[in-house]
């Protein structure tokens, strides 16, 4: 038996249901808070498309949220549903592909190489739509899951439902102008409240402590008191590894890796320094370059939240989740599922432990470093920090009652949380768009990049500094920025540069591109390195 529909929920379907009926192309953003019972919109609106003998396509972020949603949905509707994705041996895909080809699958499910299936679907639900992983950049083909949506919606007349609760600005904006149907549900059924979020300032927190914990008082007894109510908590730290650097104490220098500019991190369990970017490991008592051997280690990592969290509460069964633990194929999947099963109490895990993941007797979320990514120089920056810290809060009492977010910070004064704190999108959509129409960012122009790397930083600085006068003559006259090095300017030995195109419209855009791609002295000279073009970025 199913929960009967809240009036916000039987309101969505009702819409949807209308729409799905109607001709041509379509579209509509599902903006609930979270826990709203947007799956279960989607659940009646599927077994309604169903009814109609139309087929569905249905779109999640990530692989490890493939298993709990398509048991929700087969034991809702019924039916078998297919899934498609990258983790499926080569036997499962055949299979599946046989399936589609012999038209005998109504609903598919899978991530964004789903999309590319030889499918014809009347009904496309992208869930968690504002996510970045929906648009494929390598290897090759280099695609936008929710342009492609739309390219097929648009050739098969189908209806496309984008459905989150933190909606990428572009598609938010293009709900309120009126291209995109906007349906919204606000509340949590049952009359179960948003959870409490409480900031823990860190800077009053570091002047009272003698000991560098990572876990501030407030958070140490509300995870006490959540272990032995018998609930669960999820903790959150987006940082791999024990220490987030190694500074030398002679010449004060992090040590770097030798092929990209990162700083290498200590990761405990391998006794090594990695870094992130090529996965090279180094001996964790390397000399520096200025030859000295004396140093320290500096930054908190997941590993080192571990540890800790252990030392005060040794009886705690942690799940930790990061790309160490869960390298392996099936590995996440087999986590979540022991999360589930209550074979451990709290999950303590990267930003992959904010996508999506419904866990009734999650009562406490904790942010560990919540200031980490917040001032990357990325104009998306404050939209990724909103998202991943609303997301993670959402977790938390989706089926109980006095549920608590804590939030460690160094900055609560930061507006971008303060509109997280209250799960005010609205107040940050307003504010972070006036912003942009200011700048002219998205969604008030298009925006793309040329890149161009190399081994030879000379040839790339030229190549690049070529591009950027060939788009500043184009007769289109796009706003040109750069050439500039991006915030990781060598990878893998590779020297790398980028310039900026902002237009108005895809068509100046196209043709900018197109132009300078078509020139043959800057063809000449871009010879020897490499020349990719990221669209929508």
């Amino acid at each position: 038996m199913h929960a009967p529909l809240t009036h916000e929920q039987q309101n969505a379907v009702d819409v949807l249901s209308d729409m799905l009926q109607a001709n041509g192309f379509r579209g509509a953003l599902l903006h609930g808070v979270t826990g709203s019972g947007k799956t279960r919109v989607y659940l009646e609106l599927v077994r309604k498309a169903l009814d109609f003998g139309m087929k569905t396509l249905i779109l999640v972020p990530e692989i490890n949220l493939t298993p709990q949603t398509r048991k929700r949905f087969e034991d809702f509707l019924g039916c078998e549903i297919c899934v498609l994705h990258s983790a499926l041996g080569a036997r499962e895909k055949r299979e599946t592909w046989k399936k589609l080809l012999n038209t005998s699958t109504n609903v598919l499910m899978g991530t964004r190489s789903a999309i590319l299936a030889p499918f014809e679907p009347q009904l496309i639900i992208i869930d968690e739509e504002h996510d970045s992983s929906y648009k494929q950049q390598d290897p090759a083909p280099r695609y936008n899951v929710k342009e492609m949506a739309f390219h097929i919606a648009y050739k098969y007349g189908a209806l496309v439902v984008l459905g989150s609760a933190t909606p990428s600005l572009e598609t938010y904006s293009n709900a309120k102008n009126g291209n995109l149907k906007l349906i919204e549900m606000n509340e949590r059924p049952g009359g179960l409240p948003l959870p409490q979020v409480l900031i823990a300032d860190m800077k009053e927190q570091r002047k009272k402590q003698d000991k560098d914990l990572m876990l501030s008082p407030v958070l140490r007894d509300a995870l006490s008191q959540t272990i032995s109510e018998g609930n669960q908590a999820i903790i959150l730290l987006n940082r791999r590894g024990y220490s987030a650097n190694r500074i030398c104490e002679e010449c004060g220098e992090s040590l770097e890796c030798k092929d990209c500019n990162v700083t290498l991190v200590y990761h405990k369990q391998y006794g090594k320094l990695m870094c992130h970017y090529c996965g090279k490991l180094y001996p964790s008592d390397i000399s520096c370059k200025c030859g000295s051997k004396k140093f320290t280690f500096w930054g908190s990592g997941i590993e080192k939240a571990e540890e800790e969290i252990r030392e005060w509460l040794p009886n705690a069964k942690i799940i930790r989740m990061d790309s160490d633990t869960t390298g392996k194929l099936g590995a996440t999947e087999k986590l979540l599922q022991k999360f589930r099963d209550k074979e451990g109490n709290i999950l303590l895990g990267t930003q992959m432990v904010a996508k999506g993941h419904d866990f009734p007797s999650v009562s406490l979320v904790g942010v560990l470093c919540a200031d980490i990514g917040s001032s990357v120089p990325d104009f998306r920056a404050n939209e990724r920090y909103f998202q991943l810290l609303t997301q993670v809060a959402g977790r938390a009492g989706r089926f109980l009652k006095n549920s608590k977010v804590i939030i460690q910070t160094f900055c609560p004064e930061n507006p971008v949380m303060q509109f997280a704190i209250t799960h005010n999108y609205k107040g940050f959509a307003a504010r972070e768009l006036a912003d942009r129409q200011e700048a002219f960012y998205p969604p008030f122009c298009k925006i793309s990049q040329i890149k161009i790397q190399g081994k030879n930083k000379t040839k790339v600085e030229t190549a690049a500094s070529a591009v950027g006068v060939a788009l500043r003559g184009c007769s289109s006259n796009p706003k040109i920025l750069g050439p500039t090095e991006p915030y990781i300017s060598r990878v893998q030995k590779n020297h790398r540069m980028a310039v900026t195109i902002k237009t108005a419209n895809t068509t100046d855009m196209k043709n900018a591109i197109k132009s300078v791609l078509a020139n043959p002295s800057v063809m000449k000279v871009v010879k020897g390195v490499e020349v990719r073009v990221d669209r929508d970025c």
